[in-house]
């Protein structure tokens, strides 16, 4: 099984169905594809889009039950930024996350990630797929090492690297991410949750993704 921790959003798609989206839904979708087991640990505000997200969820195969809610701050929303003048394919425009406040959305504390992860003793792999505070990464890690996973940390691109253990797994999403970078991890994970080794696993998913090596 794997379990990927992040914020879901809520969004239009292009046909006017009501859906989710963000990193967290692309990395899990790309992992529900694969044929993985998934669980997707998050939250959503009390609100319409906080439903349209768990039904959308459900209609992708990705399991909710520890998709948490929160009655203080609303569901983001990704909206298309037609202030943002990077070239990008028409079918993949940019989107802004809206509140863009990161204050004003709901967030992951330590204890919802730690309560979370005790409740999925099965995982073979834990994706931190979103920015999260220290203590909650340190609650991620915690998680994974009880249930005996492999552990996948994404970072914003320019980011730090958090202090995370060797043998974690530490990736860091590109400025012009067209969703290819959630596809790419999402089979990554299901690779490694398959039994596959992480040089094995990261090479199926860069070939599935269409990616290609950069020489040194």
């Amino acid at each position: 099984m794997i379990v990927v921790v992040g914020l879901p959003a809520y969004a239009d798609s292009p046909d006017g169905e009501k859906c989710a989206g963000g990193l967290v839904v692309e990395v899990a979708a790309a992992a529900r594809r694969r044929g993985a087991q998934v669980e997707l640990v998050g939250k959503v505000g009390n609100d319409g889009a906080g439903d349209a997200v768990v039904v959308s969820l459900g209609r992708l195969g990705i399991g909710h039950a520890a998709l948490l809610r929160d009655p203080a701050r609303p569901t983001p929303v990704l909206v298309a930024d037609a202030s943002n003048d990077v070239e990008v394919d028409e079918d993949a425009p940019a989107a802004l996350l809206l509140p863009e406040d990161a204050d004003a959305r709901p967030a992951l504390e330590a204890a919802d990630l730690g309560l979370a992860l005790s409740f999925l003793p099965g995982a073979g792999v834990v994706v931190l797929a979103d920015p999260i505070s220290d203590l909650a990464i340190a609650a991620g890690i915690e998680g994974a090492a009880f249930a005996g996973a492999r552990l996948i940390v994404l970072l914003p691109a320019g980011s730090p690297p958090p202090p995370v253990p060797a043998e974690a797994t530490v990736l860091e999403a590109p400025l012009d991410d067209d969703g290819s970078f959630g596809r790419m991890v999402g089979v990554f994970a299901g690779a490694l949750d398959a039994g596959l080794d992480p040089a094995a696993a990261f090479n199926e998913a860069v070939s599935a993704s269409g990616w290609e090596p950069v020489p040194d």
